[in-house]
Parts: C-alpha cells; structure tokens; sequence
C-alpha cells in the first residue's frame, strides 16, 4: 500500500526529469520538447485527462428495469416442439424430450409460488381466527362490565334501602 503511493507520487516526478531537454546541446530542441518543457506539470501518460480523450461510448449504468430483448436477436420457430397426433389432445406433462425450455427452472418457481400461497392461506386463517379470539374477548369484556354495572346498581339499591330502615329506626 505505502510502496503504491510512493511510486505513484515518484513517477510523473521522474519521468518529467527524464523527459526534460539537456542543456548541454547546441542543436534547438524539438518542438514537442519545447511544450514538454512548458508543461512539466502534467506527467506524460497522465489519466487525468483520459475521459476528455476517450471516444468510446461510457459503460451502461445498471437500471432499475430490464432492458427489452429485440425481436432480430429471438430465433425464428416455435418455443417448443411438442408431439402431435392428429385428433388427440396434447397431454400437458408428456412434450417432447428436452423441448421444454427452462424446465426445472420453472418447476421451481412453481413450486416456490404455491409454497408462498399456502403460507399465505395459513397467516390468514391465523389472522382471522386471532380477529375472532379477540372479537369473543371484546364482547366478554362489554357483558362482564354490563354485569358489573347491574350488581352495583342492586347493591346500591340495597345500600339505600338498608340506609332508610336505618333512619326509620333511628327516629
């Protein structure tokens, strides 16, 4: 990790001393060296200006939807061969050897689907016997509290009565 990042930070450094025009010659440079020289900031095979340089089309970003398939790319004939003889119905379980495609695949989708159904059916059925337990219980609780409100209503009838005996002794 630590080599990387020395060697990255080292290259366009001594690849610019290396590029860079001597001195000692009498000749003129290049002008490619010329520019190189002006421009000693940029490394040479520098990917800092690759995608303004780069023509080809950017890598297609995943979407959120399937691509549709063209129709050139689907090959031409039916989806699968299954035999016939004329004037007899088609058993569904008995097409042709290997004319089925995604055969297995679709057992198991099959299969997970009605697996999810009877999950499904047997929640609801809790459900709905939960919403009964809970209804019974509501409605117990409504008549008990009913039952509540007519003993204390006796009760309190007494009370009363047993208050006036009370009185009418007393005076």
């Amino acid at each position: 990790m630590l080599f990387g990042a020395i060697r990255s930070i080292t290259r366009p450094v001594t690849r610019a001393i290396s590029t860079r025009p001597s001195f000692i010659s009498t000749s003129p440079p290049p002008p490619q060296s010329c520019l190189r020289r002006h421009l000693l900031w940029i490394p040479p095979s520098s990917g800092a200006f690759h995608s303004l340089t780069d023509t080809r089309f950017p890598k297609r970003r995943p979407s959120d939807k399937p691509r549709r398939k063209r129709a050139s790319l689907k090959p031409p004939g039916p989806y699968a061969w299954v035999k016939y003889v004329p004037g007899q119905p088609i058993p569904a379980n008995a097409p042709n050897e290997g004319s089925v495609k995604r055969r297995n695949e679709k057992k198991r989708i099959k299969q997970q689907k009605s697996f999810i159904m009877s999950e499904k059916k047997k929640r609801k059925a809790q459900v709905q016997e939960a919403k009964k337990k809970k209804l019974a219980k509501r409605v117990e609780r409504k008549m008990a509290a009913v039952a509540r409100e007519r003993a204390w209503a006796e009760r309190l009838q007494e009370l009363q009565r047993l208050e006036e005996e009370k009185k009418a002794s007393m005076a």
